[in-house]
């Protein structure tokens, strides 16, 4: 199959990242990603370069979709803090289960499959890693100071204790366990921030979020 006239570099590259999802970097061959861009080998190369080159590519280009997303999720005013905390925790529960495929984090696939990629491909999944983890922690602070959370606590700890519940969860969807299960740890991880009493006892009902890639 040569390229096809016209083609949308957008959709193809969207294609070729829900294969590195699929099967991760070391299951997914050139005649795989060839397939799901719907290209020949060669007008892959052209375009797109080799398999390693497309990883990257793709990778990047899903870290910077990611940060937005939850970046748009934890950001805002203090008052409403702590109910994007609580967001954040729901949306994580319903992540994978979201996705009619199941694919559920490149970065987390990235990892987890330990694969020795390119040094930019490292650095890519730490940078995206520790966004998220910056815009965890200001949320934190937000709360803080409007007196949900006890001033007291720490700040980038509660962060990391978020995005550790937020990468367990979708190690447990992709094994299996479904979404009301998901959404009772979300609530139990809540549960055990540090709320000031004047926050629990004014507590909101859960927020409704939107569906993540």
């Amino acid at each position: 199959m040569g390229r096809p006239p016209g083609f949308d570099r957008t959709k193809v590259m969207q294609a070729i990242e829900r294969q590195f999802r699929r099967t991760g970097y070391a299951g997914t061959s050139v005649d795989d990603i060839a397939k799901a861009g719907g290209l020949g080998r060669g007008s892959l190369y052209a375009a797109f370069g080799g398999k390693s080159e497309l990883y990257l590519q793709t990778l990047s280009a899903y870290c910077e979709r990611n940060e937005a997303e939850w970046a748009a999720v934890l950001e805002g005013p203090d008052e409403a803090a702590l109910g994007r905390l609580h967001a954040y925790l729901v949306k994580s529960a319903r992540f994978v289960h979201d996705d009619p495929d199941r694919l559920g984090c490149m970065v987390t696939g990235f990892v987890v499959e330990g694969v020795d990629h390119d040094p930019q491909a490292d650095e890519r999944v730490r940078q995206a890693l520790g966004r998220i983890e910056g815009s965890l922690t200001e949320c934190v602070q937000a709360a803080q100071r409007h007196g949900d959370l006890d001033p007291e606590a720490d700040a980038p700890q509660v962060g990391q204790l978020l995005m550790a519940a937020n990468r367990g969860m979708e190690v447990l969807a992709r094994a299996g366990l479904d979404t009301v299960a998901l959404e009772r740890v979300a609530d139990q991880a809540f549960e055990g921030l540090p709320l000031t009493a004047r926050a629990r006892s004014r507590r909101a009902p859960r927020p409704a979020v939107s569906g993540a890639s």
